[in-house]
């Protein structure tokens, strides 16, 4: 299992000084964000030459691209923004296959008008379900058309938040192009401190078969639940890393919510866990 991280954890680096940090790092695969090209993350034109000049240093820098970050708010609120950045999303799976980034990630959104990544009492209702299920069958087709696989995962602010929900969300899609994302952290909520190895047991037995990514960072509670680097929190990554193995994952562990002073710590935490599975 390969140790990874998000690219725009290297802060105001030019997309050259961000692949030399990972190679000093010694971290070769990433979950790609076009802000580290000096782009929007959901940019609504990618030049042919920006595409040419990732690749080439990828290349050169022998860095792995597993995954292109595709966040939007999917049941976003504002009908006008949602419908443009549904169309702007053709063109992130577009420059996934143009890449060779097999998987593009998803936000299933909120309701909330201020961030997707804030939790509103109208993602339970059933209009908001069913603008999920029409917002994913409309990007669905953009996966089917550049081949690349979508991936979701569990969000406490999100309408899919619990593995539970994701496992009704891919069953209602029936696509082998949606699949999980599987960050162990994202799997407990605030004010539930659910009991570790029965919620990390229960999304397994639900979404085991179906990971084709896996996030690193760690979740610590101090009145509430907050998110931190991956070894500085409460989860059980020993287990979480033992479950992957087990239902045959063998693909990168992606580090995230973590800053660039908090890599070398968090890398060794993973390594020495990996070394003893």
């Amino acid at each position: 299992m390969n140790i990874g991280i998000f690219s725009k954890t290297y802060e105001n680096c030019s997309l050259e000084e961000t692949f030399q940090k990972l190679n000093n790092d010694d971290i070769y695969h990433v979950q790609f964000n076009f802000a580290s090209a000096g782009l929007s993350p959901l940019p609504d034109s990618i030049p042919a030459e920006t595409i040419i000049s990732i690749k080439t240093l990828a290349q050169q820098y022998s860095i792995k691209m597993d995954i292109l970050t595709g966040t939007f708010n999917m049941i976003d609120p504002d009908i006008e923004a949602r419908n443009e950045a549904i169309a702007q999303f053709e063109l992130q799976c577009k420059a996934a296959h143009e890449l060779g980034i097999p998987i593009v990630s998803l936000c299933t959104g909120s309701r909330n008008p201020e961030s997707k990544w804030k939790w509103h009492d109208d993602n339970l209702k059933q209009d908001a379900w069913n603008d999920l299920i029409d917002t994913t069958k409309k990007i669905i087709k953009f996966a089917e058309k550049y081949n690349v696989i979508l991936g979701v995962e569990t969000e406490a602010s999100n309408i899919i938040n619990t593995a539970d929900k994701a496992r009704q969300y891919l069953n209602e899609i029936n696509s082998p192009y949606l699949k999980i994302i599987m960050d162990g952290a994202n799997l407990f909520h605030p004010g539930q401190k659910q009991p570790m190895k029965e919620t990390l047991d229960n999304a397994f037995k639900l979404l085991g078969k179906d990971i084709v990514i896996a996030h690193a960072k760690d979740f610590s509670y101090d009145g509430s639940l907050k998110f931190v680097a991956a070894g500085e929190g409460e989860l059980d990554f020993a287990y979480f890393i033992h479950l992957l193995h087990q239902v045959g994952y063998d693909g990168s562990i992606i580090m995230h919510g973590l800053s660039e002073q908090q890599i070398p710590s968090s890398k060794q935490f993973l390594e020495r866990i990996l070394s003893n599975e």
